[in-house]
């Protein structure tokens, strides 16, 4: 019997000490709070069509990320939707061009990083960001813009 009951302490022991190492090894590494922006909303035929919303954040000192999460809210008119951010960097006393990125189109919800690396020479960092609905052979309708932007 007590060599039954050490066995079970043991066991016990040993899968807690397992689950303690695969949640520090599994998690990802925490990051600093962004600054929020939206929700921002893309209108097609004057009803909301798409909504997008999120932060904007340094990451780890290497890239200014836009953390995007996005809806289509009209799934059912064959047009996915998508965000669009401009990434300029303040440098010389002005906002400079640096990047657009776009994220992957859906007709459902969808998140995901947006990223520019950060440039030494510069000393903040701005998003322009817009949450569109991807007509094909149509312009596309786009929300108007959330800037949002931090020092470092």
């Amino acid at each position: 019997m007590a060599v039954t009951g050490l066995r079970r302490m043991l066991g016990a022991a040993a899968l807690a000490c397992v689950t303690v190492l695969a949640s520090t090894v599994m998690a990802p590494a925490a990051h600093a709070a962004g600054k929020k922006w939206g929700p921002i909303y893309a209108k097609t035929d004057g009803t909301s069509a798409a909504s997008a919303w999120g932060d904007f954040a340094n990451n780890g000192g290497v890239y200014a990320t836009v953390g995007a999460n996005w809806t289509d809210l009209k799934y059912t008119d064959g047009w996915d939707a998508y965000v669009e951010v401009q990434f300029t960097f303040w440098k010389q006393g002005r906002w400079q061009y640096a990047s657009t990125v776009q994220s992957k189109r859906t007709y459902d919800t969808a998140s995901g990083p947006l990223s520019a690396r950060l440039r030494s020479d510069a000393t903040a960092a701005r998003a322009v960001i817009k949450v569109c609905v991807d007509r094909s052979a149509r312009p596309d309708v786009c929300s108007p813009t959330s800037i949002v932007s931090f020092n470092y």
